[in-house]
């Protein structure tokens, strides 16, 4: 693709991930806050509404008047759950090859462009920690590149960490299955409201086509 400014462009579509991650780990723990108490009876559906239509803003989760840093959040404010933030963004950046592609135009970034983006991110310290996200960027964009169907988004590393590393969560009680069979509608959710983010920013990012004159 032609960018306008490509620094600019690359650097944008950088942010937009990191955001996206950050965004999406602050909102488990909203999720969490939310069905800390009477959870068969929240409000989930507002819940999702207002976090899928503000993906990059989490922090307008507080009108609901949530608490994420109370005592009934403890288990979401371990060292263990914060490695799920970084977690998040390279389960994001790893796809990087599959949101820079326009599938109805057939348009891809080219390999050195999206290796740029996925670059810096990874150079914000972001790791896949204790290798729980089986994805990588280096067989994605092979399989793009080979026109291979990519599976969609899944979030089964999320419940496996859990399980394997936060015990508090891990616990089985109402309130954690229910936490994270949410999360897992979450997490597929927000990945799918990613996809249309990036697809609109690309448009706005790309030098316009232009028609040839007496066409």
């Amino acid at each position: 693709m032609t960018f306008t400014n490509e620094s600019a462009a690359l650097a944008e579509l950088t942010d937009m991930i990191l955001k996206a991650g950050a965004n999406l780990f602050k909102a488990t723990k909203y999720l969490y806050a939310l069905t800390a108490e009477n959870y068969y009876n929240c409000n989930i559906k507002d819940f999702f509404t207002v976090i899928l239509n503000n993906i990059f803003n989490a922090d307008i989760m507080s009108a609901f008047h949530i608490t994420i840093d109370n005592e009934q959040c403890t288990a979401m404010n371990t060292r263990a759950y914060f490695d799920v933030f970084r977690l998040i963004i390279y389960s994001f950046a790893v796809r990087l090859p599959v949101l820079c592609h326009d599938e109805v135009k057939g348009e891809f970034m080219s390999a050195k462009q999206v290796s740029a983006v996925y670059d810096a991110v990874m150079e914000k310290g972001v790791v896949n920690h204790c290798d729980a996200i089986s994805e990588s960027f280096a067989q994605i964009a092979s399989d793009v590149k080979k026109g291979k169907n990519i599976a969609p988004y899944s979030s089964e590393w999320f419940r496996t960490y859990i399980f394997t590393m936060i015990p508090e969560l891990a616990e089985i009680n109402n309130h954690n299955l229910f936490f994270i069979g949410a999360a897992d509608m979450l997490f597929s959710l927000y990945y799918i409201c990613l996809e249309n983010e990036f697809e609109k920013r690309l448009k706005t990012l790309v030098i316009p086509e232009t028609v040839p004159s007496g066409s």
